[in-house]
């Protein structure tokens, strides 16, 4: 792959021109960088590799073989998102021209830090469908809807707050719980534009989830609602659980087409996300009392 090009990412003071920097980066390293994370997510196809981790059966985590086949995996995928971010970072003017030996040193770090990221919003996400099922079942929808934001707002929260800590693992050699604490640090001073910048790819994440599985999500839905039409009163929690996992079972059914192009729209999402939080993590560091004291010192 040909080296990227050097681009000069202005000082982003605004939502609007974190955007349109994240916007020019995306666009500048399409040729260059976005390979990387172009791979990383075909590696979904690649037979005998496991789902993602917001999708897998988490029995399997207790079985030898599955477990190495994710860290396997999951290794390979920090590894490419290293080396996408310190390309990235070369692409904006703000990272040495070595690449190789500072992404595998960073990749221990990504692999973790990415694993405690996604289980604190798999924790939230769990128990918002937990309080979803619960509210169905004894207030009806619009209880069940109430009762998962109680879960679900201190989830966005999370993420947003941790959202930026592939930039501190790679670009800071930073450890995997200190670049979350640096993530957390940096979102915490400017916490309303941070959480407007990171909505924005947000939605483009939830888009190209939708890309992939919209015929999925559709069928699932179908065999649900068909399902409670003829649930008894008296439904136990057992017997709801069980209806959402038969009719999760149903909408499976997807063909390679929808889920290559569900890998590719996953592809540009990310890509797009890499570039818009990094620009937003360049501005945080920019307006960063400790990095500006630590700039004066040297």
């Amino acid at each position: 792959m040909a080296r990227a090009k050097k681009v000069v990412v202005v000082e982003a003071r605004s939502v609007r021109e974190v955007l349109a920097a994240g916007g020019r980066l995306f666009a500048a390293g399409l040729a260059d960088v976005f390979p990387w994370v172009l791979v990383a997510e075909l590696l979904q196809l690649v037979p005998g590799m496991p789902n993602g981790i917001l999708d897998m059966d988490l029995a399997q985590l207790f079985q030898p073989v599955f477990l190495i086949k994710a860290l396997l995996f999951g290794g390979a995928q920090a590894l490419l998102y290293a080396v996408a971010v310190m390309r990235l970072a070369q692409l904006a003017g703000g990272s040495p021209s070595s690449v190789t030996w500072p992404a595998l040193r960073a990749t221990p770090a990504v692999f973790i830090a990415y694993v405690a990221y996604t289980l604190v919003l798999m924790l939230g996400l769990g128990l918002g469908s937990l309080l979803f099922a619960l509210g169905l079942m004894f207030i009806g929808p619009l209880g069940g809807l109430v009762l998962s934001i109680v879960a679900l707002g201190p989830t966005a929260a999370a993420s947003t707050a941790l959202a930026f800590f592939v930039y501190p693992a790679v670009l800071e050699r930073r450890g995997p719980f200190a670049s979350l604490s640096e993530s957390k640090r940096l979102a915490r001073r400017s916490w309303a534009r941070a959480s407007l910048v990171v909505s924005v790819p947000a939605l483009a994440l939830l888009a190209a989830w939708l890309a992939g599985n919209g015929v999925e999500l559709t069928r699932s839905l179908s065999a649900t609602f068909a399902k409670l039409q003829d649930l008894p009163v008296d439904v136990s929690v057992e017997q709801l659980q069980g209806l959402v996992s038969g009719a999760a079972v149903q909408g499976q059914d997807t063909g390679w087409s929808w889920k290559i192009a569900g890998v590719l729209a996953d592809a540009i999402a990310w890509w797009y996300a890499l570039c818009v939080c990094y620009a937003e993590y360049r501005a945080l560091k920019e307006r960063d009392p400790v990095e500006t004291q630590d700039k004066k010192a040297h």
